[in-house]
């Protein structure tokens, strides 16, 4: 299993016509990019998934987001509740591999509205002339709180995922860069546009994530196993060890992959092979004490 994590901007979804969409988030946590499907399933047995997902195979770099738009049609549909399954999935694995971690999402289909009723046959015209002039007044206060689309949140020191799902909420998208910072890893440590300024919805908010610098491989040739593995754990590796027959003392560590010195990321992989007895060689054995009387 990979570290895929999906989030959405709604559970539920009202369609209008039969029809609505939403956004899918799906963040890539790995350290190596990753070949996501998002995958769209009924929610019950023979039922149809109502589903299209634009662009649903991608590759997510590592800690990266992709943002999907998936779409819903249930022209024709009688009005109720349809559930459908979303599953943010490996292209190297089945779906069924992630099945406990779907996403339901809830199509609500309304009842038709009921036809409008005939207009008055008593027109007030002082009645019709004041709400006209109220309505252009309330349109002209809207226009001007509304015009240039909405302010950007402020999703500094968030966390990746909760940063996604304010700027979601508030109808922007997010993009994603990591950087090395002091700051706790996967925190928010700068965006653009700025927190605050007026933006149209929709547009993407660029944000830099915090990361750990990279770490050089310790050389840790020579050195016993349990020592070895010591170091690099302290120095935030993942260790594997591989034995291989040596001339080397055994025990000791005879090689590091990647090279020592290599920059790597902290959780990185490291594995180092550790010397054992070459088959049918052994310790050497003691010479036989001779008879008093010799040979």
């Amino acid at each position: 299993m990979t570290g895929i994590t999906l989030t959405l901007s709604s559970p539920t979804v009202e369609l209008k016509d039969g029809k609505g969409s939403l956004t899918a988030s799906v963040t890539n946590s790995s350290a190596e990019a990753e070949r996501v499907v998002l995958g769209a399933f009924p929610g019950q047995p023979g039922a149809p998934s109502y589903t299209t997902v634009a662009d649903p195979l991608r590759t997510i770099g590592p800690g990266a987001t992709e943002q999907y738009l998936v779409a819903f049609d249930t022209t024709g549909a009688a009005p109720g509740s349809y559930p459908v399954k979303l599953i943010a999935y490996s292209a190297d694995d089945a779906p069924e591999d992630y099945a406990d971690q779907a996403h339901v999402v809830t199509l609500a289909v309304s009842q038709a509205p009921a036809p409008a009723k005939p207009p008055s046959k008593f027109p007030w015209l002082w009645v019709i002339i004041g709400a006209v002039v109220l309505l252009l007044a309330i349109g002209g206060v809207l226009w001007f709180l509304l015009r240039g689309g909405g302010n950007v949140p402020d999703v500094r020191g968030k966390q990746q995922s909760e940063a996604a799902q304010i700027l979601i909420g508030a109808g922007f998208s997010m993009g994603s860069t990591e950087v090395v910072s002091t700051e706790p890893p996967g925190t928010v440590i700068s965006q653009n546009p700025a927190a605050g300024s007026r933006a149209d919805k929709g547009i993407t908010v660029s944000v830099e994530i915090a990361r750990k610098a990279d770490v050089p491989v310790p050389n840790v040739i020579g050195q016993p196993k349990e020592t070895a593995v010591q170091t690099l754990t302290q120095a935030g590796f993942t260790v594997s060890v591989k034995e291989t027959p040596s001339f080397a003392a055994p025990g000791t560590v005879i090689t590091v992959t990647p090279p020592v010195g290599t920059p790597l990321r902290p959780g990185s992989a490291v594995t180092i092979e550790v010397a054992t007895l070459l088959i049918g060689l052994g310790p050497t054995l003691p010479p036989l004490p001779l008879s008093p009387g010799g040979l």
